[in-house]
């Protein structure tokens, strides 16, 4: 990419407005507490669950995998393609 072009591009998302979120050991914690809990080998599936936790939203997924592993025990975990 052209160094000129890079830096305006970087410009660009420097001035977007973003929160920077430095809970970074307590989101580590939940997520190996929920790796473990739900059996889970993969860190970015903790990673996305404990983020979800600790904002209090829902997380939809389009991992059935993930969804099967969590049983229903996290009704803020949804299926894409759920039927309602």
């Amino acid at each position: 990419m052209d160094p000129e072009i890079a830096a305006a591009l970087l410009g660009h998302v420097l001035a977007w407005p973003i929160v920077l979120w430095d809970e970074n050991q307590r989101l580590r914690a939940l997520a190996l507490d929920l790796a473990a809990r739900f059996e889970r080998p993969n860190a970015y599936d903790a990673q996305y669950l404990a983020v979800a936790d600790m904002i209090g939203c829902e997380l939809w997924t389009g991992d059935k995998l993930l969804v099967n592993a969590v049983g229903g025990r996290l009704p803020w975990l949804r299926y894409v393609w759920e039927e309602k």
